[in-house]
This record gives C-alpha cells, sequence and structure tokens, in this order.
C-alpha cells in the first residue's frame, strides 16, 4: 500500500532481522508476511504485478522477520495490559490463561517490567501483584 502515492517506509524495508522492521502497526506487518507467505505459496492474489514475481528465498526470510517483529511487539504490550486486568480485578490465572502462560510465568514477566517503571508507576504494579 501507499501512502498520498509514495511507498510507506514498511512496504521498501529489505527485511534480514528483525530491527530492520520500520516501527509500524502489527496489523501493517501481518499483512506484508501475509503477502511473502502467498507467493511462497504460489497464491497471489489482487497484487500489483511487480509484487507476483517468483518467490525466492528472500520471501522466507522477511516472513521469518516480521514474524518474529510481531511477537516481539505483542510481548511489550502484554505486561501492561496485565496491569489494566490487575486494576480490573482480574486474577493471575485469568491473566496467564489469556496470555498462554503458566501463572509463574506471567507473574515473572510482569514483575520484571514493573521493574522498569519509574517509582510511582512501579509501586502501584507491584502492590496490584499481590
Amino acid at each position: 500500500m501507499t501512502s498520498e502515492g509514495k511507498p510507506r517506509a514498511l512496504d521498501v524495508a529489505e527485511l534480514t532481522a528483525p530491527g530492520d522492521v520500520p516501527s509500524v502497526d502489527v496489523v501493517d506487518m501481518a499483512h506484508r508476511r501475509r503477502r511473502h507467505q502467498d507467493r511462497l505459496a504460489g497464491t497471489v492474489r489482487g497484487l500489483p504485478p511487480e509484487e507476483t514475481a517468483t518467490a525466492d528465498g528472500t520471501d522466507a526470510i522477511a516472513a521469518l522477520v516480521l514474524g518474529t517483529a510481531i511477537n516481539v511487539q505483542i510481548g511489550d504490550e502484554q505486561p501492561p495490559l496485565m496491569l489494566q486486568a490487575l486494576q480490573h480485578g482480574r486474577t493471575w490465572s485469568e491473566i496467564a490463561t489469556a496470555a498462554g502462560l503458566t501463572v509463574e510465568q506471567a507473574r515473572a514477566a510482569y514483575m520484571t517490567w514493573a521493574d522498569t517503571l519509574g517509582d510511582s508507576d512501579r509501586a502501584q504494579a507491584l502492590g496490584l501483584a499481590g
């Protein structure tokens, strides 16, 4: 996709490592990843001719890079969502289940994140951790 006729940074980035992914929304990353996966599967639909070229190893690497970047971004978003769940009275068991973790893993991720907060926010986050 383009923005005002100009390609977006994600559309032109050469993706060989997670650090190559520009700061964009997870949805945009997922769309580009799907394009690479479709090319690899030979199921390209509705793409311009320049995007329908034969797939190669760069598509596989780009799809892997984008998958990793998506996982990192989602992982970064989990502890603040855990905080919000705790603020709304949810239990560690519920939070762990929702995150696909054990209670111990969820708590450890949350506590590690809480330790990075400023004093006041850390105190509030740790107070909710129970």
